[in-house]
């Protein structure tokens, strides 16, 4: 058998290339009719595309090569290379935050120590302090109870400070940002002034009288020490039944109630002494406290130094001495109070001594005029200096138990020409001042017409105990 002649090299060269336009032929149909191998392609060639949106509904348009036809892609479908390039979506700006704190001071506590408490930088507190000091005296306005509310921004950042004292609500703090910087100022809130009348019984004191007609030390104190101050004593003077009417004023800031105002008239009527007291202005704007005369209620001293809790020992010439324990004259009054109450001038003068005297401890010693001197030993504080001009009411000093003393109290002399005479009779036979004659009918009218107020008010009825009314 004769052997099959060999394949010219010429044939397979041919038959090769013929083969391989065969298959790039079939690729290129493939490409064009099947949409998603299209998309692997176009995905391949411009990864980067993909890479500028990635929003789950965002589309991809492109075309095929030699055709009109858009061929529309969704994102999802396209792969991209971990290589590629990748921008990150564009996020939601969120608001400026700011966090708050609402606090109340405790007790000998200050603005600081609460800041500090509640992490406020120290750089914020000290510029918070800055601004507060124009306006408010925080070392000794502060109190226990006062509250504020103060805003940080995210970066701690003082934005707003509102601080409300509890001795005086009508007037709080505002802090705010102005022009880059902590601005205060101090507001003054409107109050709403209303006028009650009470009458009331005295059984033990005034004070207790007052509270069970439901209203508060601070009218005790203002009857006692600022209207009748000079001309009655009620450590000793009130007597059991005496009886007591008052027409007087209220202030109240949305309905809360803030403070009393002026004691429009006062009628007290007792078995060892009976006064009234009218609050008058005068057509040229003097004001005061006057009786059903006209003549003020105001006299050279006032009875008391201090607002006391008892007299521990009054004036007596022969009285038996608690630490020398001997007869020796007691040529003054002693208060017993708390350590650190205050001691005022019962009268206006000039301070001839303030330091430290032997069994007086920490004395101040007071000119007035027409001869007279007072003494405030053993004070724990001295607040005035020689030389120094007092006016009446004025604090001098704070209770203690300096020098030859065995407990906290004051302990009150009056002097007249270098005599000591007893300080319950300092006013004794003393009347005030008139108003001008040709005020008196003025004068009547505006009383009549309290007067009438007052019995409108609480009628003509003599209750056992205290009735409260709005005189409208």
């Amino acid at each position: 058998m004769s052997k099959p002649a060999p394949t010219p090299p010429a044939i397979w060269f041919w038959s090769l290339c013929l083969g391989l336009v065969c298959l790039t032929g079939l690729r290129s149909s493939i490409l064009l009719n099947d949409p998603s191998v299209a998309s692997e392609s176009s995905a391949s060639s411009d990864s980067n595309v993909n890479a500028l949106d990635s929003t789950p509904t965002a589309l991809l348009e492109s075309r095929a090569t030699g055709d009109d036809e858009a061929v529309i892609v969704p994102l999802t479908a396209l792969r991209t290379d971990s290589s590629s390039t990748t921008v990150a979506p564009i996020a939601t700006i969120p608001e400026a935050s700011f966090r708050v704190i609402v606090d109340t001071l405790r007790r000998n506590d200050s603005i600081y120590l609460s800041l500090k408490r509640r992490g406020v930088p120290e750089a914020q507190i000290i510029e918070l302090d800055q601004a507060i000091r124009l306006v408010f005296r925080a070392n000794s306005e502060s109190k226990k109870g006062d509250a504020y509310r103060l805003e940080l921004d995210d970066l701690e950042r003082i934005r707003r400070f509102d601080y409300t004292p509890v001795a005086s609500p009508e007037r709080p703090v505002r802090v705010v940002v102005t022009d880059g910087q902590l601005v205060a100022q101090r507001l003054s809130l409107p109050l709403d002034e209303r006028v009650f009348a009470i009458e009331v019984s005295i059984e033990d004191n005034l004070a207790n009288a007052i509270a069970a007609a439901g209203e508060g030390d601070p009218l005790t104190t203002l009857l006692a020490d600022d209207i009748f101050g000079s001309v009655i004593d009620f450590r000793t003077h009130p007597r059991r039944g005496d009886r007591l009417g008052l027409l007087f004023t209220k202030r109240f800031l949305n309905g809360r109630f803030i403070s009393y105002g002026r004691v429009l008239f006062a009628r007290y009527s007792g078995k060892k002494v009976s006064q009234v007291a009218v609050d008058y202005e005068d057509p040229e704007g003097a004001r005061g406290y006057y009786d059903g005369d006209g003549r003020s209620l105001e006299r050279m001293f006032l009875i008391n130094p201090m607002r006391y809790v008892r007299i521990s020992s009054g004036f007596n010439r022969k009285r038996f001495h608690p630490v020398l324990k001997k007869k020796r004259p007691h040529l003054g009054t002693d208060y017993a109070a708390s350590t650190g109450t205050r001691v005022w001038a019962t009268a206006k003068g000039r301070v001839a001594f303030a330091e430290r005297k032997g069994g007086y401890g920490k004395l101040v010693e007071i000119e007035h005029a027409n001869g007279y001197r007072t003494r405030y030993a053993h004070l724990s504080r001295i607040h005035v200096r020689n030389g120094q001009t007092v006016q009446k009411a004025q604090v001098v000093g704070r209770v203690g138990a300096t020098g030859l003393a065995t407990g906290p109290h004051l302990h009150y002399e009056l002097l007249k020409d270098g005599r000591h005479i007893n300080p319950a009779s300092a006013n004794k036979g003393r009347v005030g001042q008139p108003l001008r004659p040709k005020y008196a009918m003025h004068f009547s009218d505006h009383s009549d017409k309290l007067l009438s107020m007052l019995e409108a008010a609480i009628g003509h009825r003599h209750p056992a105990s205290g009735v409260v009314a709005e005189s409208r």
